[in-house]
C-alpha cells in the first residue's frame, strides 16, 4: 500500500510485474515443475517419456557382435559352424570385403569354440577343423543329469510305469478330464493367440491404485512371503535365514491382518493408509497352501495351529466360490455390512481363470488327504466347463453372480501354467512331482530340492 501512495513510483521488475503477479507466476511455475517431475517418476513408464527426458541407452561393448552372431541363421539352429574361409585371392586381385569377413569369422570362432573335452571330441569327429582351446577365464558349466536323478526320492512322474493299465476309477476319470481340458486350452492358444498377440509384460507401473502404505498378502506382496518358505525347502532345509524370516513374517501377518468374521470365516485383510480393509483378494488365497506347506517345520507347539489356520483360510476361499451363482470366485470379496465372502462392487465380481484357490486345495490334499479338497476341486472343474469353456478355449467371465455371465474373451496364460496343473496334481498320486523333491514357484514351475551336500547354505 505504501508503494502505491508514492507518486510516479513503479516497482522494479524485468517484466514490469507487480508483487501479487509475481507470486501468481511463481506459483504457476512451481506447479509446472512438480508436474514434470511427477510425469517422470509417478506416471506410467511409457516410451514417449523415455524419449523426451531420458538419454538413449548405450550398448555395451561386445553386445553388437553377440547380437550379430545370434541373428545368424546357423546360430539359431543346431548346425555346424560356418565353412572354412575360402582360399585367399591371388596377388593383385581386389578383395574389399576380405578384412571385414575375416573379422566376422574370428568373432564367430571366438564364440563357438568347444568348451570342454566332450565338445572337442565332437568337433574333431565333425570335420577336420582344429579344435580351439577354451577362452581364458571362462568357466565351463555342466549338468550331471544322472547324479541329479539319483538324488530324487521319487520318480518325476510317480511310481506307476504304465498308466495305461491303471484301473478306470473315479479319480482316473477326473484326472483324464482335466488333461483333456488342458489339451483343448493349449491347442486353442496355439490356434488363436500364439504369434498373434503383443507381448507386453507388466512393468512397475502396470498396476492401478496407490502403491504407498498398502500391505497385502495378495497382489504386490504374495511372492515375497511364498519364496521365504520355499527357499528353505529348496535348500533341503538348510537355509536358516529364509526359515526364520518366513515365520517372523507369518507371525506379523497373523497379528495384524488375520481376522475372523461374525460368521466364523477366517480371512486375511489388507492394510491401506493406516486403515484395515476387511477385504480379501483372490490372489491372497494361495496363502492357505503356503501356510500348510510351512506348518511341518514350525515350532512343535505351533504346528497344529498353522495346519488349522491353513484349513480355515482355504475354507473361506471356497466359500467365496460357493456363494456365487457360477460357483467361481470373484477377484475380491469383503466382510462387512452383514455380507461375508462376496464381492460388494461390480468391478470386483469378475473371474479370470485364477489358480490360487485350487493351488491351496492341492497342498491341503497332499497334507491331509481329506476328500473334501478333491470335492471342492471337482466343483471348480465343472464350473469351468459350464461357464468358461468356449469354442476357442477357456475364457474369463465378467460377473460370477450372473447365471448367464458375459465372457471377457481372454484365456490367461496362468490358466495353462497353474490352474490346470494344480487341478491335475490334485487328482494324482502324491509321488507325481513329489513335494519331497520339487518346489513349485509362484508360476507353478517345478524347481528341484537340493538333496546334494549343501553345507554351504548353513549360514543362509
Amino acid at each position: 500500500m505504501l508503494v502505491r501512495k508514492v507518486p510516479g513510483f513503479v516497482p522494479a521488475s524485468p517484466w514490469g510485474l507487480r508483487l501479487p503477479q509475481k507470486f501468481v507466476f511463481l506459483l504457476f511455475l512451481s506447479g509446472l515443475v512438480t508436474l514434470c517431475f511427477g510425469a517422470l517418476f509417478l506416471l506410467p513408464n511409457s516410451s514417449r517419456l523415455k524419449r523426451l527426458f531420458l538419454a538413449p541407452r548405450t550398448q555395451q561393448p561386445g553386445l553388437e557382435a553377440v547380437a550379430q552372431v545370434a541373428s545368424h541363421p546357423r546360430a539359431r539352429g543346431q548346425e555346424s559352424p560356418p565353412n572354412p574361409a575360402p582360399a585367399a585371392p591371388a596377388p593383385g586381385e581386389d578383395d574389399p570385403g576380405s578384412q571385414a569377413s575375416s573379422r566376422r569369422r574370428k568373432g564367430w570362432l571366438r564364440r563357438t569354440h568347444p568348451t570342454g573335452p566332450r565338445e572337442e571330441a565332437t568337433a574333431a569327429r565333425g570335420g577336420g577343423a582344429t579344435a580351439l582351446r577354451p577362452q581364458e577365464g571362462s568357466v565351463p558349466s555342466s549338468f550331471d543329469f544322472k547324479a541329479f536323478r539319483s538324488r530324487l526320492r521319487h520318480p518325476v512322474l510317480g511310481t506307476r510305469a504304465d498308466r495305461s493299465k491303471e484301473p478306470h476309477s473315479l479319480v482316473h476319470t477326473q484326472r483324464e478330464k482335466i488333461k483333456e481340458m488342458m489339451r483343448f486350452a493349449w491347442q486353442s492358444y496355439k490356434r488363436y493367440a500364439m504369434g498373434k498377440n503383443e507381448l507386453r509384460p507388466l512393468t512397475r507401473d502396470g498396476y492401478e491404485g496407490n502403491m504407498f502404505d498398502h500391505v497385502s498378502v495378495g497382489g504386490l506382496g504374495d511372492s515375497f512371503y511364498e519364496y521365504l518358505i520355499k527357499s528353505w525347502l529348496m535348500s533341503a532345509k538348510t537355509d536358516m535365514e529364509a526359515k526364520e524370516m518366513y515365520y517372523e513374517a507369518l507371525e506379523a501377518i497373523e497379528t495384524h491382518l488375520v481376522n475372523v468374521s461374525p460368521g466364523g470365516l477366517t480371512y486375511i485383510a489388507e492394510w491401506r493408509g493406516g486403515i484395515l480393509d476387511h477385504k480379501m483378494g483372490h490372489l491372497a488365497c494361495f496363502s492357505g497352501g503356503m501356510i500348510a506347506l510351512g506348518a511341518e517345520d514350525a515350532k512343535e507347539e505351533k504346528r497344529a495351529h498353522y495346519r488349522e489356520l491353513a484349513a480355515q483360510i482355504t475354507k473361506t476361499c471356497h466359500e467365496s466360490y460357493a456363494r456365487s451363482d457360477t460357483k467361481l470366485g470373484p477377484e475380491a470379496f469383503w466382510f462387512n455390512s452383514g455380507r461375508e465372502a462376496v464381492a460388494t462392487q461390480t468391478s470386483e465380481s469378475y473371474y479370470i481363470l485364477r489358480p490360487e484357490v485350487v493351488e491351496s486345495y492341492m497342498y491341503l490334499w497332499r497334507q491331509t488327504h481329506s476328500p473334501i479338497y478333491r470335492e471342492w476341486g471337482w466343483e471348480v472343474v465343472m464350473a469351468l466347463e459350464k461357464y468358461c469353456r468356449t469354442e476357442a478355449g477357456f475364457s474369463g467371465i465378467q460377473d460370477v453372480y450372473s447365471k448367464v455371465p458375459n465372457h471377457d474373451n481372454k484365456q490367461q496364460t496362468f490358466f495353462l501354467a497353474e490352474t490346470l496343473k494344480y487341478l491335475y496334481l490334485l487328482f494324482s498320486e502324491d509321488d507325481m512331482l513329489s513335494l519331497e523333491d520339487w518346489v513349485f514357484n509362484t508360476e507353478a514351475h517345478p524347481l528341484p530340492v537340493n538333496h546334494s551336500d549343501s553345507s554351504g547354505w548353513g549360514g543362509g
